[in-house]
């Protein structure tokens, strides 16, 4: 069963509960293997005479990874759930033993932040609380059919769930500092776009490309450098462009030299923005070539494996032209849905993070 997610609240803080201790450690196996790890903190429940077994969770930890259960903190609920210790600058995976726990400060916070952002001048409270009862249902549904939370009564219900929680009588709001993209997550900047879109929403999104830029390339080239798969792609593609090379297309590469300049001499010295745009350059030699086109789709209708020509084709065809918005702040803010299609999970800077972004990694609507 795939694990559940990680939600993200800010820049400091994940969320999520302990029916996830595996993927959690998974996830510290995985993006944390060359960083030091977030420290994990297990919440007590906010229940009368409950308490939970520290062992039980040391042991699922050092099954998954050895000597994970050092990165375990346990804390008590009423120390944990308050804006004080969400906006705290320890960076935790925070776990909650109930989902109800979980959703009570995942909801809370999001409405704090949403309130306090402006976004929204005409909203009130209500309404506010109606769009984080609508996120909670959006970013929280996979995990609803795919992870060990399908059988949770308050998951199944977690849109009216949330908006009773929020507007009980006697709830006192979340006081949230906005601080820009460091609270707000791709999954709720990428929502709100979808179904609440306003010009504060497209410009966060810009600013966190922009911050992540660099990343982002990064993310790709060594996604583009490292598999020797692309690597024998892209010398077929240079093969095919000599072959037809003239002087009007200004097609011929010396292949040698190429893979010289892209991968020892850009990407092997950490240099990936070099990188890219080389690589990119040359894919635009050729990429709409109508006969370039075809020998993939022929390979495709005639040969049993053919449809790895056509998928390579695409997926480089739709990873460039994100990466060179992205490097270059060249977003159109009032029609940034537009931009945002070529988004999808084959950027690597979204795939290594597909366990913190269920909202945007799980977007693939046919209906």
């Amino acid at each position: 069963m795939i694990g559940q997610s990680l939600y993200y609240l800010n820049n400091k803080k994940y969320i999520t509960n302990t029916q996830n201790v595996e993927t959690v450690i998974g996830e510290l196996n995985s993006f944390y293997h060359t960083a030091e790890p977030r420290r994990i903190t297990i919440v007590q429940p906010d229940l009368v005479d409950s308490f939970l077994q520290p062992a039980e969770y040391e042991q699922l930890a050092d099954n998954a990874r050895s000597g994970a259960s050092d990165l375990l903190d346990f804390e008590e609920w009423e120390d944990v759930a308050n804006p004080t210790y969400i906006q705290n600058s320890d960076k935790r995976i925070l776990m909650f033993t109930d989902e109800e726990d979980m959703i009570k400060v995942f909801a809370k916070y999001t409405a704090g932040l949403l309130t306090s952002c402006g976004f929204y001048p005409d909203a009130d409270a209500t309404t506010i609380n109606a769009m984080v009862a609508h996120y909670m249902e959006a970013v929280i549904n996979q995990d609803l059919v795919l992870s060990l939370m399908s059988d949770s009564t308050v998951y199944n219900d977690v849109r009216n769930h949330t908006n009773t929680l929020l507007n009980a009588e006697g709830e006192t709001p979340w006081v949230i500092t906005y601080q820009n993209g460091k609270n707000f997550s791709y999954d709720l900047l990428f929502f709100l776009n979808d179904f609440y879109s306003c010009t504060g929403v497209s410009e966060l999104i810009v600013e966190k490309f922009t911050i992540h830029s660099p990343v982002m390339a990064k993310d790709v080239m060594e996604h583009f450098t490292s598999r020797r798969h692309y690597s024998a792609y892209i010398m077929s593609v240079i093969d095919y462009m000599n072959a037809n090379a003239t002087d009007e297309n200004g097609w011929a590469t010396d292949k040698k030299q190429f893979f010289k300049d892209v991968y020892v001499n850009a990407a092997n010295k950490s240099n990936y923005t070099l990188a890219f745009y080389k690589l990119e350059e040359m894919w635009n030699k050729v990429k709409d070539d109508a006969a370039f086109i075809a020998v993939h789709q022929n390979k495709a209708d005639t040969t049993a494996d053919g449809w790895e020509y056509m998928d390579l084709y695409t997926e480089i065809n739709n990873v460039f032209p994100i990466v060179k918005k992205v490097l270059e702040r060249n977003f159109n803010t009032d029609n940034i849905r537009e931009d945002l299609a070529l988004i999808n999970t084959d950027v690597q800077f979204f795939s290594k993070r597909q366990n913190r972004i269920p909202y945007l990694i799980h977007k693939y609507p046919l209906i």
